[in-house]
C-alpha cells in the first residue's frame, strides 16, 4: 500500500510542477506604481511586494498559491468586489515582483507566517479580512492561529487538511479518467488508478511513455481542472504561470515541506469565522471541506461554499465566487 502511495504521489508531484512549468521564467519586472509599496522582512534583509486596491473601509490582504506562484492571478479582485473594498495584493518571498533568495534557509512556514505579520505592520492593518488560495490557504490558517486578534476572519480557498494520499487518489482517478479518451492510452488507465508500475510512468526522457501520455493527457487537465476558459488564459491569469518561481521553490525542497505539516494543528486554534471555498471541478477532492469544518471547533462561524469551477475558480465562476465572497464578509459585519 505504502509503494502504491508513493507511485501515485511521484505522478501527482509531476502533474503539478508541470502545471507551474507550463509557463514559468524567473525574469523580474519592477512595476512603478504609485500604490506599491516595497516592505522589508527578515530584519531588512529581503523586500516583498505589496499592491493597493481601492480605498474602502472593508480591508481584504490576499495570499496567493504555489509557493513561488505570482500574485498576478488576484488582479481580477478589484473588478467584482464592490468600492467598500481595499484589496491588499502580497507577493510572498521568493515570488514575482518581490526578492528571490536563491538561500534553503529563507522557506520555511514559520518565516513567511512571520512575513505577513510585517506586512500587516507595513500597511498598518488591524481588523481585516485574510484570503489564502491553494498554498495560500495553508498558509493563512498558521498565520491566523498564530495573530488572529488582527483578524475579523478568513477565506480558505481550494485546498484541503488531509491527507496527502486523498489528493493523490483524486487528482490520479482525474487523470485516468482522461487518459481513457484515448485510444492509445485507454489500456494504461486502470494500471494507473490502481497503483500498478510500468512504463506508463517513467518520465526520464521526452521520449519515455509517461511524457508521450502527458502531451495528450495534461492540456485537458488543465482546461478542466484548473482553469475551465477558454485559452489562451485571460492576461492576468496567464502572466502569473509566466512568472511563476514553483520551480525554483521545489529544487529549493520548499514546496516538498508544505506537504509534511499537519495544518489541522493550526485549524483548531482558529477563532474567528471562516469561509471555505471549493470547486466541483478541482483537483482538491470538495467532500474534505467539511472535515475541515468539523475540526474548527472554536469557531463561530464556519461556511461551506462548493462553486461550479476548477482550481482557479475565481476566473471560471467569477460571479458566484465574489459574490460568495462578499455576502461571508457582509454576514460577518452583521454580527
Amino acid at each position: 500500500m505504502h509503494f502504491i502511495m508513493k507511485q501515485k504521489a511521484v505522478i501527482l508531484f509531476l502533474l503539478l510542477l508541470f502545471f507551474q512549468l507550463a509557463f514559468s521564467q524567473n525574469s523580474k519586472n519592477e512595476i512603478k506604481d504609485k500604490n506599491v509599496q516595497m516592505v522589508s522582512v527578515r530584519d531588512g534583509k529581503y523586500k516583498v511586494w505589496t499592491k493597493k486596491a481601492g480605498n474602502g473601509k472593508l480591508k481584504l490582504l490576499l495570499l496567493h498559491g504555489g509557493p513561488g506562484s505570482s500574485a498576478e492571478y488576484f488582479f481580477n479582485f478589484p473588478e467584482h468586489l464592490p468600492k467598500e473594498y481595499t484589496i491588499y495584493f502580497y507577493a510572498q518571498l521568493g515570488a514575482y515582483f518581490s526578492d528571490v533568495p536563491k538561500d534553503t534557509t529563507a522557506y520555511s512556514l514559520e518565516s513567511f507566517v512571520e512575513d505577513i505579520e510585517t506586512v500587516r505592520i507595513a500597511l498598518k492593518l488591524d481588523q481585516f479580512y485574510l484570503l489564502g488560495h491553494s498554498w495560500g490557504n495553508s498558509l493563512a490558517q498558521a498565520y491566523t492561529a498564530k495573530y488572529q486578534d488582527h483578524l475579523k476572519g478568513i477565506i480558505l480557498c481550494n485546498n484541503v487538511n488531509v491527507k496527502d494520499e486523498v489528493v493523490y487518489e483524486y487528482s490520479v482517478e482525474q487523470y485516468a479518467d482522461i487518459m481513457e479518451e484515448f485510444p492509445e492510452y485507454k489500456q494504461y488507465a486502470d494500471s494507473l488508478r490502481f497503483g500498478f508500475s510500468g512504463k506508463f510512468t517513467d518520465f526520464s526522457t521526452p521520449e519515455s511513455l509517461g511524457n508521450l501520455i502527458n502531451e495528450k493527457v495534461y492540456p485537458e487537465v488543465l482546461k478542466r481542472h484548473y482553469v475551465r476558459l477558454p485559452w489562451p488564459l485571460p492576461e492576468d491569469l496567464a502572466n502569473s504561470k509566466i512568472h511563476s518561481n514553483s520551480k525554483l521553490m521545489s529544487e529549493l525542497g520548499f514546496m516538498q515541506k508544505t506537504l509534511l505539516v499537519d495544518y489541522n494543528q493550526y485549524l483548531k486554534e482558529i477563532e474567528k469565522p471562516v469561509l471555505l471555498i471549493g470547486a466541483k471541478y478541482d483537483f482538491i477532492p470538495p467532500k474534505y471541506y467539511v472535515r475541515m469544518k468539523e475540526t474548527l471547533k472554536k469557531s463561530p462561524l464556519v461556511d461551506i461554499s462548493i462553486l461550479n469551477g476548477s482550481h482557479f475558480v475565481m476566473w471560471d465562476d467569477a460571479q458566484n465566487f465574489f459574490k460568495t465572497v462578499d455576502d461571508f464578509i457582509q454576514k460577518v459585519e452583521k454580527r
